[in-house]
C-alpha cells in the first residue's frame, strides 16, 4: 500500500480555537526541554508526567531504540494523560529518542487532547484512513524509516498483524522489536501521586460495599443489590470501570465474573461482592462475602480460610520476596483448610490504570506460581483468594495493597471479617 501525501503534524496551541492551557517546557533528565501544555485538567502534575517521560526514555536508551510506538490505551493514558472510551479506534504515540512525542488520534476525538493530555503535537487520523499507513507516513516525516530500531507493543490487543506488516512494507530496512515491557515496567511501580488517586478509588469501593451490605436481606435479588452498588459508585463520583461489579446472590455466587441475577436471597443464604471503582482511570478493588440467617458450617470455614489466606499474604509480603512465594504462602492456608480444589485462581495481580475489558494489570505482573520476580516498594496489587463450588457457593475476601519499604498496607478501611445479618 502506497503512503499517502504527508499528513501534517499539527500544533495543539495553533489548532485550538479556545486556548485553555499554558504552553511551556520542562527539563528532562537528559537536558532536553520537553514541550508541554499545562492546565488544571491534567490528572497529575507536569513533574509526574516528566518523570514518566524520563522512565520511558531511559528504557528506550537501554534497548537501543530510535523510536517507540505506544498503542495500548492504558499505556497512552499513563504516558500523556489522554483519556477516552473511544480507544476502540486508532490511537498511537510516536516517541522519538530524546525528542517530542507525536500523538496520532482519530479526528473525531482530537479535541480530547487539550482537555486531558500534555502533548503539544498531534496528527489527525480520519475514519476513512488506513491508520497504520498514517503511522508509517509520520515515521518517515520524523526521519525514522531508514534503518531505524523501532519498539512496538506486540503483546497488547491493539497492535495488529496488519499494522506490523504495513510498517515493515513501508520501511523494510527498519527493525521492529517487541518493546511491550517498557511501559509495563514503568507502570509497575506507582508514584505517590498515583497512590493518592488509587486511595480515592478505594474509598469509593468502601462506600459501595457498605451499600451492598445494607441492601442484603432475604428476598432481595442479585439485580436489586447490584443496582444499589452501582448507584452508590456513580452517585459519589465514580467513573466507568474496567469491569462491572460482581454482585451475586446465593448459588449464583459460584459463577466467575458474572453479576446480578433475578434469583432472590433465601432466609439462610450468602451474598458475594467484588467491586472496583475508578478515578482518572486508576482502580482499586475489594471482595467480600456476607451471610444472612444461619450460614452452613462449610460456608463459614471457607470464609475463614480466605480471610486467613489474605492475612498470611499481608504478613508475608515485603520488598525482596518473590511473587511465587507470596502466592505459595497464601495458598498453603486454603489448602490446609481443605479447600485446595476450590481455590483455583492466582493470589493476585497488579492493579492501577484500567480500561475495559479488565480492571487489573495482571499482564504486567501477578502474584502467582512460577513468577520469580521480586516485589518492590510502590507495587500495587489486588489479592482475591476465593473458593468456588459449582452451584453451591462462591466465597472470597480480598485487599488492594501497596508494597511499602517495610511490608505492605491496605487501601480499604473496611474490616476483613465474617459478617452475618440476622
Amino acid at each position: 500500500m502506497a503512503l499517502p501525501q504527508d499528513r501534517e503534524i499539527l500544533s495543539i496551541a495553533e489548532h485550538t480555537e479556545h486556548v485553555t492551557f499554558q504552553a511551556t517546557t520542562r527539563a528532562s533528565k537528559t537536558g532536553y526541554e520537553l514541550p508541554m501544555i499545562v492546565h488544571d485538567r491534567l490528572a497529575f502534575s507536569p513533574e509526574e508526567f516528566v518523570r514518566r517521560y524520563d522512565l520511558v526514555q531511559a528504557s528506550m536508551e537501554e534497548a537501543g531504540l530510535d523510536a517507540l510506538l505506544i498503542r495500548g490505551p492504558e499505556n497512552i493514558t499513563y504516558f500523556i494523560g489522554y483519556e477516552t472510551p473511544g480507544y476502540y479506534r486508532y490511537h498511537c504515540i510516536v516517541v522519538p529518542k530524546k525528542g517530542e512525542p507525536v500523538f496520532l488520534v482519530r479526528d473525531f476525538e482530537w479535541i480530547n487532547t487539550p482537555e486531558f493530555a500534555w502533548t503539544t503535537k498531534f496528527v489527525k487520523v480520519y475514519d476513512w484512513d488506513h491508520a497504520p499507513t498514517v503511522t508509517a507516513n509520520v515515521l518517515a516525516q520524523l526521519g525514522l524509516s531508514d534503518g531505524k530500531r523501532v519498539g512496538v507493543e506486540k503483546q497488547n490487543f491493539f497492535y495488529t498483524v496488519d499494522e506490523h506488516e504495513t510498517l515493515v512494507r513501508a520501511a523494510p530496512t527498519n527493525q521492529y522489536v517487541d518493546a511491550t515491557a517498557i511501559l509495563w515496567n514503568a507502570r509497575m511501580i506507582k508514584s505517590a501521586e498515583e497512590v493518592d488517586v488509587m486511595k480515592r478509588s478505594a474509598a469509593l469501593v468502601d462506600q459501595a460495599m457498605l451499600a451492598g451490605y445494607d441492601a442484603t436481606r432475604p428476598g432481595a435479588t442479585g439485580d436489586a443489590i447490584n443496582a444499589e452498588v452501582n448507584r452508590t459508585l456513580f452517585a459519589n463520583g465514580g467513573e466507568y470501570m474496567g469491569l462491572p461489579p460482581f454482585v451475586l446472590a446465593s448459588e449464583r455466587s459460584c459463577l466467575p465474573h458474572q453479576t446480578g441475577g433475578k434469583n432472590a436471597l433465601a432466609a439462610d443464604d450468602l451474598m458475594y461482592f467484588e467491586i472496583s471503582a475508578s478515578q482518572r482511570r486508576y482502580t482499586a478493588a475489594l471482595m467480600r462475602t456476607i451471610f444472612v440467617g444461619k450460614p452452613k458450617d462449610e460456608w463459614l470455614r471457607a470464609a475463614q480460610a480466605c480471610i486467613d489466606s489474605v492475612s498470611a499474604a499481608l504478613e508475608f509480603i515485603k520488598p525482596g520476596v518473590t511473587s511465587h512465594d507470596a502466592d505459595t504462602a497464601a495458598r498453603a492456608v486454603t489448602t490446609k483448610a481443605g479447600f485446595a480444589d476450590y481455590h483455583r485462581n492466582r493470589l493476585g495481580y497488579s492493579i492501577g490504570i484500567s480500561y475495559p475489558p479488565d480492571w487489573g494489570e495482571g499482564e504486567i505482573i501477578s502474584l502467582q506460581q512460577n513468577e520469580p520476580r521480586v516485589l518492590q516498594p510502590g507495587m500495587t496489587f489486588h489479592m482475591p483468594p476465593l473458593c468456588l463450588k459449582y452451584r453451591e457457593f462462591g466465597i472470597g475476601f480480598s485487599e488492594s495493597i501497596l508494597v511499602t519499604e517495610t511490608g505492605c498496607e491496605r487501601f480499604s478501611k473496611l474490616p476483613r471479617e465474617i459478617v452475618i445479618k440476622s
